[in-house]
């Protein structure tokens, strides 16, 4: 029996599929958060051309992942790595 066929025998039994939803959603969620980290504006990749990112940010700019009741003009975004 090969690997392929008996991932396909597997994944036929109703009890892997909650297991397989879970393991995607916390994938997914593990990717987003690590994409959101790495373009905080606390983390600096070139210390030498921008040791201080965080210095950038003006006022009225959002940096939180979730705000609410408040009004931003627009987000921030990282113009340089």
């Amino acid at each position: 029996m090969t690997a392929l066929s008996s991932f396909l025998k597997a994944s036929r039994k109703p009890e892997v599929y909650p297991i397989v939803g879970i393991l995607g959603v916390a994938l997914s969620g593990a990717v987003f958060f690590s994409a959101r980290a790495i373009r905080a504006p606390d983390v600096a990749w070139n210390h030498k051309a921008n040791p201080h990112p965080w210095q950038e940010i003006k006022e009225n700019e959002q940096v939180k992942l979730l705000a609410y009741n408040q009004k931003y003009d627009h987000r921030w975004e990282r113009k340089q790595w």
